[in-house]
């Protein structure tokens, strides 16, 4: 008797042509979510409705809805702002207290909105959780907001104006009702720019091929969307393209991403009232404060007789730039293994974010009062040991900043300081240990690719250094989109995994962004190889030193790390013991025609260019998945509300496998969360204690 034979209602109707599983693609469709239902409470029974996962279950949403946790707050005008949920408010709620009161310590908070209590439903058959993705303040009074909720917390959404004094909806103001990408910002009281999603009710929207809008217009108050100028407008083959107003510097700025890694950048002449473009290459990124210019090019660049670095901060006056002169000022250059991380402003610093092999560092900047003079330069210190970063508050008002510590043991901490003077940093608030950290270590190791790249990675757990036995290790990895994965406190890892005597490692890969852009553009493409192979040597590097063993060897990633946890399972299967895929792109043949899809085509090729579509065949896990290869146990999850990484990715995976006669194949699918963990707490963490549970069933048992 076959797997389907046992599990009937796992089976998908086999369909003519190349993919017989390509009607799990559609989302409204009562035959497909009847798979979904099945396949969830197949899922649900083995590693949910258990007591271990209740329990686990139970304690990490305690975790989520504490009180102690750390309170970051925005400042607008004299108040401190907060979105915040706990167990009485799961979708949260924006609150705010006096600036002064929560620097004290002494906190008085008045709700303004409360997401939970809103009824956007048309009617009572439709149960569509809404949960907050915006809430953009109007600059300078603070009077108004444009707050944007998403249905389920999918990057979609619509947005209504919201008065902060009478804390409701202002009636007859700004209101996109419908749900889509949609973009918006203020420019005065009475006018924000728009970039309108009206796929809705336009059979012909102005969207890019990515789903993002392409045209941005001018929006005033008391008239019709519909009649509001566009002011700008990209092409459909574009990922996006959309216009912001700058109120501090007072410009109006605009860009056309012709890529993922490719944009034009444009200013209004406010005189002529056109649109001008930047002389910048199209890998350029930049920033405007105080009348400077920052470019950080992700290409060498020739400009003034210099050749710039990729990943190097470079500045000019804008005023000198735009007539003409190319002298750049160069403020920081990066090394193999020194990078930039970031640049924030307050009234008189630059502050620069560097990563140097794994250790935050920040520089501070003050720019000369003759620009072709030195800038003024020091160290901000960090703590040793710890993943440190510094946010401005209000660049505009003083130089005061917030200063987070943490690190994969060490619970965060949050500091006031003042870049002004050197006077102690104020300790706001300290969140107490999520679970016991005893005996445990984080230590920085290498494994070797084949190509000779040392590639670094965090092991974290108990007696590492002495411990002789093999231990369950899970091995997390993402390694794409130049994304860096930084130590951090994760109490739900803590919690469910490291506290109970497992090992955690993750992996710090090419395609990422730990060592900048050299480090990412080496697995991009044709490339992509590249990273899975770094991956690969990171586990075989677990099982040479003893740490563990192929059976006790698990991989997590989501996203871009769920098709490289996907990509090694199919080409390394007996290399690991249990494969956790999230969210995941696995159908590398399809990507590009599902949601967002297309917007990815710089990172990974385009599957309508023969050569491209043949270096994506080669990894592509959805088409290299084979019937007679034993592979170990795999769980995919996704999202029917995530409208950026199509959930036919890991339905067809998971469906194909099980028709291949694959017995410990899983899926789950979650109703909200979007391309994230979640909307509400207890949902996160249900989900969470199921994924654990998988994993401790498929390569346990933990010994604490």
């Amino acid at each position: 008797m076959t797997f389907l034979d046992q599990h009937p209602d796992l089976a998908w109707p086999a369909a003519d042509g190349a993919d017989p599983f390509i009607g799990l693609e559609a989302l409204d469709d009562a035959r497909a979510q009847a798979w979904v239902d099945a396949q969830n409470r197949r899922t649900e029974a083995a590693f949910g409705d258990t007591a271990d996962a209740r329990a686990l279950a139970e304690r990490l949403e305690t975790a989520y809805t504490s009180k102690d946790r750390i309170v970051t707050c925005s400042r607008y005008g004299d108040w401190a702002y907060n979105t915040w949920q706990d167990d009485a408010h799961p979708l949260g709620i924006v609150r705010r207290t006096p600036w002064s009161a929560w620097l004290a310590g002494a906190a008085v908070w008045e709700t303004i909105l409360d997401v939970d209590a809103l009824d956007l439903n048309a009617d009572s058959r439709d149960d569509t959780r809404w949960a907050l993705a915006d809430f953009d303040m109007r600059y300078p009074d603070y009077e108004r907001a444009l707050v944007s909720l998403s249905p389920g917390g999918s990057d979609a959404c619509i947005v209504r104006e919201f008065d902060i004094a009478s804390k409701s909806f202002v009636a007859d103001g700004f209101v996109l009702a419908d749900v889509g990408k949609h973009d918006i910002s203020w420019i005065d009281r009475d006018t924000v720019y728009v970039g309108w999603d009206d796929s809705k009710t336009n059979p012909h929207p102005a969207l890019t091929t990515s789903g993002f809008p392409r045209q941005a217009r001018r929006w005033q108050r008391g008239t019709p969307l519909a009649d509001a100028p566009v002011v700008f407008e990209g092409a459909r083959r574009d990922v996006s393209a959309g216009v912001d107003y700058d109120p501090i510097e007072k410009l109006h700025l605009a860009s056309r991403a012709v890529s993922f890694y490719d944009t034009l950048n444009y200013w209004l002449d406010e005189t002529s009232n056109e649109w001008r473009q930047y002389d910048l290459p199209t890998h350029a990124e930049i920033e405007h404060w105080n009348g400077w210019l920052f470019v950080t090019p992700r290409k060498h660049w020739n400009a003034g007789g210099r050749r710039h670095a990729p990943g190097a901060l470079i500045v000019i006056r804008r005023d000198a730039f735009l007539a003409g002169l190319r002298h750049f000022t160069t403020l920081f250059t990066p090394t193999e293994r020194l990078v930039l991380a970031g640049i924030d402003f307050t009234k008189h610093w630059l502050i620069v974010s560097q990563m140097d092999d794994g250790t935050p560092r920040v520089g501070l900047l003050r720019p000369p009062v003759q620009y072709d003079a030195a800038w003024e330069s020091r160290e901000f210190a960090l703590p040793d040991a710890s993943q440190s970063w510094v946010d401005s508050i209000d660049g505009e008002r003083d130089d005061t900043v917030l200063v987070h510590v943490e690190h994969f043991l060490t619970p965060p901490s949050l500091y006031h300081a003042d870049l002004a003077n050197d006077a102690p940093w104020q300790l706001l608030a300290r969140l107490p240990a999520q679970f016991d950290a005893t005996g445990l270590a984080a230590v920085r190791r290498h494994a070797i690719a084949p190509d000779g790249e040392r590639v670094p990675y965090w092991l974290i757990g108990r007696d590492i250094e002495t411990s002789t036995h093999a231990r369950p290790c899970l091995l997390y990895g993402y390694g794409g989109f130049e994304v860096a994965l930084d130590p951090g406190y994760d109490a739900t890892t803590g919690i469910a995994w490291l506290e109970r005597g497992g090992l955690y490692a993750v992996a710090n890969i090419r395609g990422g962004g730990e060592f900048g852009p050299a480090w990412h553009q080496a697995a991009l493409r044709e490339k992509r190889q590249i990273s899975f192979d770094d991956f690969i040597a990171v586990a075989q590097a677990l099982i040479d030193t003893g740490v563990t063993t192929p059976r006790q060897l698990a991989i997590r990633g989501g996203s871009n790390g769920g098709l490289l946890t996907g990509v090694c399972m199919v080409q390394r299967p007996a290399l690991f013991g249990a494969v956790l895929s999230e969210v995941p792109l696995l159908d590398m043949a399809r990507f590009h025609l599902l949601l967002q899809g297309a917007s990815w085509i710089d990172e990974y090729g385009d599957p309508d260019d023969t050569d491209d579509l043949r270096h994506l065949m080669a990894y592509s896990p959805y088409q290299n998945v084979k019937a007679q290869v034993e592979y170990p146990p795999a769980l995919f999850t996704s999202s029917t509300s995530d409208d950026r990484v199509h959930p036919a990715h890991a339905r067809k995976m998971a469906a194909k496998m099980q028709a291949q006669g694959h017995q410990n194949v899983w899926y789950q699918e979650t109703g909200d969360g979007g391309h994230g963990a979640g909307v509400e707490p207890e949902a996160i963490a249900q989900a969470e204690a199921a994924a654990f549970t998988f994993l401790v069933a498929s390569i346990g048992p933990l010994v604490s």
